[in-house]
């Protein structure tokens, strides 16, 4: 069982076994990747080119895929995937990014949701494609993952929204397809509190069942600008990674934090709960006997 952070800084937390570096998160800012760390990209979330190309933005019959529009769950604006300009730059960007660190990491490399994109593009291109809608998307998809995997040379993490069931349906994403770029899945489980476990444990059932790659499970620790009153207890995080570990199969957690700072705090906190890992003992089962050692080994890194 593996520990990643992945941060927003170019920082690398102890006791972890990689670290993720957010070289360009969904504002579309452009950071310097590091050699040692690999680098996590989002793909189509960009809103800096959606303010310089405002046509590019996902269309839907609910309105554009930005911040604003109370009808989608965005705090940033997300392009068109078949917009060729932007699909060939990023190609060539990611490949660049490869280059100059140990790897990548991907997310928002799928449609914005339901329903995206009707723009008059997409529309031609699924009219002449003779394909069912969804099918459509899917191939939309599923062919830029294989122009993808052609310019990484390295390691290809493919993240993943918590929905095992209806993936499809609502980003184009089939995890048989993406089996066959992927080196590794991420599962992306951010929440501002997991105080209900078992509904994160329900979905790591889900994405075993499914997934014919390792997967690692992802859990948000501390994000740029937030306060403590508003991001999970390290008591909810320790529980929560327990109830996932219990499911079997996961190959590793990562930890999402802002930089070095927030994540050895919450390591702190966690190696201070002698109680509750106790408790997390008696869960049973090896896997969750396996992390709690891996939290003890973080003992010595914040004494």
């Amino acid at each position: 069982m593996k520990f990643g952070s992945l941060t927003f800084q170019p920082h690398k937390p102890q006791g972890f076994d990689f670290h993720v570096f957010r070289v360009k998160p969904e504002t579309g800012l452009r950071l310097t990747p590091q050699p040692d760390m690999h680098s996590n990209i989002a793909v189509f979330a960009d809103t800096a080119t959606g303010q310089i190309h405002p046509d590019w933005i996902s269309q839907s019959p609910l309105g554009q895929a930005k911040f604003g529009n109370n009808n989608f769950n965005l705090y940033w604006s997300v392009l068109c995937p078949t917009q060729p300009d932007y699909r060939e730059e990023q190609l060539k960007y990611i490949a660049e990014v490869d280059r100059q660190s140990q790897g990548i990491w991907l997310n928002s490399h799928y449609f914005a949701d339901h329903s995206h994109c009707t723009c008059p593009r997409c529309q031609e291109l699924f009219q002449k494609s003779g394909l069912s809608w969804i099918e459509w998307r899917r191939k939309v998809v599923t062919d830029y993952m294989a122009q993808i995997r052609d310019v990484v040379k390295k390691d290809l993490v493919l993240s993943l929204q918590p929905d095992p069931v209806s993936s499809l349906e609502r980003y184009g994403v089939d995890f048989d397809d993406f089996a066959e770029y992927a080196d590794t899945f991420n599962a992306v489980m951010f929440s501002k509190n997991y105080a209900t476990p078992w509904y994160w444990e329900m979905l790591t059932r889900g994405f075993k069942k499914l997934l014919k790659k390792p997967f690692y499970v992802n859990f948000y620790v501390y994000g740029p600008g937030d306060a403590p009153q508003d991001v999970p207890t390290s008591a909810e995080l320790l529980t929560v990674t327990a109830r996932c570990a219990r499911v079997g199969g996961v190959d590793g957690f990562v930890y999402l934090a802002d930089g070095e700072k927030e994540m050895a705090a919450f390591q702190k906190a966690t190696v201070a709960n002698v109680a509750l890992r106790d408790k997390l003992r008696t869960f049973g089962g090896q896997p969750v006997q396996e992390f709690l050692d891996r939290v003890a080994d973080w003992e010595k890194l914040v004494k």
